[in-house]
Parts: structure tokens; C-alpha cells; sequence
């Protein structure tokens, strides 16, 4: 079973927390959210179950009570399996996942000058790729405190921005992520 990279960050967003419960991404609301939570739920990778207030949840019953979303078993076992799958990022023209989002949705998000929000952890991931030196998946894991399939997740989300990464090996054998500070898809637009 293939996930899409929404999927993958809900998920990994239950994996993370103690109580397995799912926080939904900000930018995901309305009939997006629920075709998400929906697949997922279908899928038995997550269950709906009854939460406390002030809890995440991403719906209320017709008592107003607070529903939240808890990762199964088999959402956790989906997730090592696609962290087997995809534990390299691989070039932009190679990814199926990329060539079904349309291009210029892409390129009109990647287009964006604004950057990430300072401080937030897409920053913190962008200021070590865009070191000389790059990132290991290591160094990013250590600084951001993601497990791997989060940090390749999030990887793969940037690629889909318009990022590119350059791979390398270090001295010691691993594999060294290096980007440009702004998506190529900016290039293309003043051009």
C-alpha cells in the first residue's frame, strides 16, 4: 500500500505522541481532511475514538463530544513499511507520486517568496540542506527530534515544492543532502 505524503505525516504525527493520537496538518481542513481521514480509517490504519477536551480531535459527534483519530496497529506497521520503501529521496523527474500533482500547482505554491515562517522546523530542515557541507538523514534527525520517516516525509514534501537535492557520500560512507535556498520552480517563473 502506497501512502501519500499526508498520510504519512498524520500518521507519523500519532507514532510520535504517547496517547497515538493523529494531529491533522494546519493546512488540511474541510472535504480535503475528511477524504484523508476517511482512506485512512478504511484502511484500518487509524480508528476513530472518543477524546477528552482540549485533546486532539478532528470532529465532534452529534453530542459535541470531541472524536480523535488513534493509530492502529496496522498504521504502524504501514509506516515501517513505507520507511523500507522510500529510504532515499529520490530525484524529482522520478517520482510517480510527483507527476500526478498537476505542475503548475506546484510551481504557483513553490512560487512563493515568502519561504518558510522563521523558526519553525521546515526552516531549521532548509538551513541545513542549504549548508555547504549538506545534511545527513542523521543530522536532521538530530536536530529536528522526527523519526526517519517523518524527516523522509517531510524530504519528499519539499521535493514536491520544488526543492532539488543534490546526493553525495560523506567521508564515512553516508548519503549527504544538499538544496538551493528557493525552489527551481521560482527560476522558471522570472525566465
Amino acid at each position: 500500500m502506497k501512502l501519500t505524503d499526508t498520510q504519512l505525516i498524520i500518521l507519523s504525527s500519532a507514532s510520535q505522541r504517547e496517547d497515538g493520537l493523529a494531529v491533522l496538518p494546519e493546512k488540511l481542513k474541510g472535504g480535503a481532511a475528511k477524504a484523508v481521514v476517511t482512506k485512512l480509517l478504511d484502511q484500518g490504519l487509524l480508528k476513530e475514538v472518543r477524546v477528552k477536551r482540549g485533546e486532539p480531535h478532528w470532529r465532534v459527534d452529534e453530542n459535541e463530544r470531541p472524536i480523535g483519530l488513534k493509530l492502529t496497529r496496522s498504521g504502524q506497521s504501514a509506516i515501517r513499511v513505507e520507511e523500507g520503501a522510500d529510504a532515499e529521496v529520490a530525484p524529482a523527474h522520478s517520482s510517480n507520486r510527483a507527476e500526478k500533482a498537476p505542475a503548475k500547482a506546484r510551481e504557483v505554491k513553490a512560487g512563493s517568496d515568502a519561504g518558510p515562517r522563521e523558526g519553525t522546523k521546515k526552516a531549521l530542515v532548509l538551513s541545513l540542506l542549504s549548508r555547504p557541507q549538506g545534511a545527513t538523514v542523521d543530522d536532521l534527525l538530530s536536530a529536528t527530534g522526527w523519526l526517519p520517516h517523518t524527516t523522509r516525509a517531510a524530504l519528499t514534501g519539499l521535493r514536491k515544492e520544488g526543492y532539488e537535492f543534490a546526493k553525495s557520500k560523506n567521508a564515512k560512507g553516508e548519503t549527504v543532502y544538499r538544496t538551493e535556498k528557493a525552489p527551481k520552480a521560482n527560476a522558471k517563473d522570472a525566465g
